[in-house]
């Protein structure tokens, strides 16, 4: 058993440090403190912030550029719901979020809401800023699991995740925006 977990902690340190050669466009943080995953990610999109906020807010296309999100709906009471499915190597998760929304000019909150999520504690904020004829985006969330992810492996692993998915997002949000236009 031992000689496994390191097999998997070697190839996962491998794996995860080679995600920081490439994609310098995205900055991604992540921290784990009191069974609370904190995220801080940013970045920057050839295409203007209108294009980009049209498509944060196409709530049931999300997945035209996101590969964890599988099915997104806005539901009759205005709640999001997200079915993900995330896969760290070898393993997946299929979980579901639903998010209770806050809207602004250039902003998107969402709050967890735990009772139709599998996730007991969280929230995220999506906020755009126009940078010369392009768009700024930080996002900001807190997350608490209600499955199990190891402390110290699992924010290399959602790291990493975060970062390789921000990438292609990057690509898919921006050409769906210029396309679009």
């Amino acid at each position: 058993m031992f000689r496994l977990l390191a097999c998997f902690a070697f190839s996962l340190l491998a794996f995860v440090a080679t995600s920081s050669i490439a994609g310098d466009n995205v900055s991604v943080d992540v921290s784990y403190a009191n069974e609370i995953y904190s995220t801080k990610l940013s970045t920057t999109l050839n295409a203007k912030p209108d294009a980009i906020y049209r498509l944060l807010t196409s709530y049931d296309e999300l997945n035209l550029f996101s590969r964890l999100i599988q099915k997104s709906k806005l539901l009759p009471n205005g709640h999001l719901q997200l079915h993900l499915k995330v896969c760290f190597i070898f393993i997946c998760f299929d979980k579901q979020q639903t998010l209770k929304l806050t809207i602004s000019k250039r902003s998107i909150t969402g709050e967890i809401i735990p009772e139709y999520s599998d996730f007991t504690y969280g929230w995220l904020k999506w906020t755009l800023t126009n940078h010369n004829n392009a768009t700024l985006i930080n996002f900001d969330s807190e997350i608490t699991p209600n499955f199990w992810i190891p402390p110290f492996i699992g924010t290399l692993l959602i790291q990493y995740k975060l970062k390789n998915e921000a990438e292609y997002s990057v690509l898919q949000l921006e050409k769906l925006a210029n396309n679009r236009q």
